[in-house]
């Protein structure tokens, strides 16, 4: 006659810590001793009393302690995903960091072209102011009349440093607002990402426990 134990027993049974599955044993091998003729029932019982008491204290120790174990095991698990996904993200802008870094130097490099432009209309407008003053001291030297006012020459020369350096500053500080505004953005995302993944994490223990 074959012991009907249910088609999900051996799952059942494999899946039972091993302290659970040797005090298992043990009672069965324990239950069999009574069969045995020589077996005295009284002594039999008064041990059985304290045999099952001590087996239902070590099954449910063996649980308590798989329990902690698959927590720890999710937790280790968890924390691994965090840091792999910490370690993607810092990853990522990092490369996102080097295409800001080249997109900078091709600004940089299109600004000081830009600069150098600047720089050749005022020396152009520079060359078109001295020769209006040329050609006015040549005419007012032909009809006897030649003047200068330095206080003209230096108004204009004036004028046109200021133009130079304001177009100059607008670029350089349109540049720094835009670097500085993509490096917060970049900043407070990670932290934000840090902060939701760590929640997260603690929401999920909480519920564990």
């Amino acid at each position: 006659m074959a012991l009907n134990v249910g088609p999900d027993f051996k799952q059942r049974w494999l899946n039972v810590p091993e302290a659970v599955r040797q005090t298992f044993i043990d009672d069965l091998t324990r239950i069999s001793e009574v069969l045995k003729p020589e077996t005295n029932l009284q002594e039999w019982i008064k041990q059985d009393q304290y045999s099952q008491q001590r087996s239902e204290q070590r099954i449910e120790e063996a649980y308590v302690k798989r329990k902690a174990e698959l927590i720890e095991e999710a937790r280790v698990r968890k924390q691994m995903a965090l840091e792999k996904a910490l370690a993607d993200k810092r990853a990522a802008e990092q490369a996102y960091a080097d295409k800001l870094r080249k997109d900078e130097e091709r600004k940089y490099a299109e600004q000081t072209q830009t600069l150098a432009l600047i720089s050749q209309k005022l020396a152009l407008e520079v060359d078109q102011y001295a020769s209006r003053y040329e050609k006015n001291a040549a005419h007012q030297l032909a009809h006897g009349k030649f003047t200068i006012d330095d206080q003209d020459i230096d108004t204009e020369l004036e004028n046109l440093r200021v133009r130079l350096e304001l177009e100059s500053e607008l670029l350089i500080e349109e540049t720094l607002k835009a670097f500085r505004d993509k490096l917060k953005a970049a900043a407070k995302e990670e932290i934000d990402y840090i902060l939701s993944m760590t929640q997260n994490q603690n929401q999920d223990q909480s519920s564990q426990d």
